[in-house]
């Protein structure tokens, strides 16, 4: 097993009530996880997701994860 922490921001909070957008959230996954299976886990939809950066770089779902990593998912954002 490993632990990562993941942190969800601005909208994508409504898909875990109990976070605060920006929030860690430790998680335990297999050691054959990617990050595919995490968002599968988080139970987010994919339509909802624009950025995944892991450890402060861009990642994609085929990524696999290792102990410690730090995850942060961000929805797409409009603003002006």
């Amino acid at each position: 097993m490993i632990t990562v922490e993941v942190r969800l921001y601005a909208t994508l909070t409504k898909y875990h009530s109990d976070l605060r957008s920006g929030e860690p959230l430790a998680m335990a996954l297999n050691d054959k996880a990617k990050l595919g299976n995490l968002l599968d886990e988080l139970k987010l939809p994919r339509e909802e997701i624009k950025t995944i950066f892991v450890n402060g770089r861009w990642e994609e779902e085929s990524y696999l994860l290792r102990d410690g990593d730090r995850i942060g998912i961000l929805p797409p954002i409009a603003g002006g």
